[in-house]
């Protein structure tokens, strides 16, 4: 079986392949991200899996890449990563109380063989104060993380529901992620007996 390569810096996606028991190493990728335009935030799915495409984007074939890119969608704006508190502690006051989307765009790819797609799940989130989103954001945790939280940390008191997958929310849908896969003749239970 060949090697999978996880071409992403992601602390949480690396985690949960190693949670699968996926044998996996890291090589993030250094494609830069274009930032989105106003066709992305009409159709964030086909952006994140297009930012997915470049972050998995090789030639070689001994090894399957895996990559992935995830947006936080409020009202058709595309929310990344933050750049700074003050832009962390905006994003959270504007998702107070609200609904949005996470996006997922996953890329799986093996030389000129490619399996791309998208997951999407509806987040709401409950109503706090300003203090705690100024507590919040002080932890650090928003700081590397699309809508500047982590539904697997602390910013899960953030989150009133969640329908869809879980997984999306932390980076890496994994029902997906293993379909996926298996195109490439990898069934991740595979790895259980080992």
């Amino acid at each position: 079986m060949l090697p999978i390569v996880l071409a992403s810096a992601s602390p949480r996606r690396a985690q949960l392949l190693r949670d699968l028991g996926v044998p996996f190493s890291v090589a993030p990728s250094d494609a830069p991200e274009p930032p989105p335009d106003a066709a992305d935030c009409l159709q964030p799915g086909a952006y994140v899996e297009k930012l997915a495409r470049l972050k998995a984007h090789t030639e070689r074939d001994d090894a399957i890449f895996l990559a992935a890119d995830t947006v936080v969608v409020l009202e058709n704006e595309i929310l990344g990563k933050p750049r700074d508190e003050v832009e962390a502690r905006a994003m959270l006051s504007r998702l107070r109380g609200q609904i949005h989307r996470v996006y997922t765009g996953i890329c799986v790819r093996k030389g000129q063989k490619v399996a791309s797609g998208h997951e999407i799940t509806r987040v709401t989130f409950g109503a706090f104060s300003d203090e705690f989103i100024a507590r919040y954001v002080a932890t650090g945790e928003p700081m590397d993380k699309a809508g500047a939280y982590g539904a697997q940390g602390r910013g899960a008191l953030l989150i009133e529901n969640i329908e869809g997958d879980y997984f999306n929310v932390v980076g890496l849908p994994l029902f997906r992620l293993a379909r996926m896969l298996r195109e490439f003749e990898i069934p991740l239970e595979e790895f259980w007996l080992d």
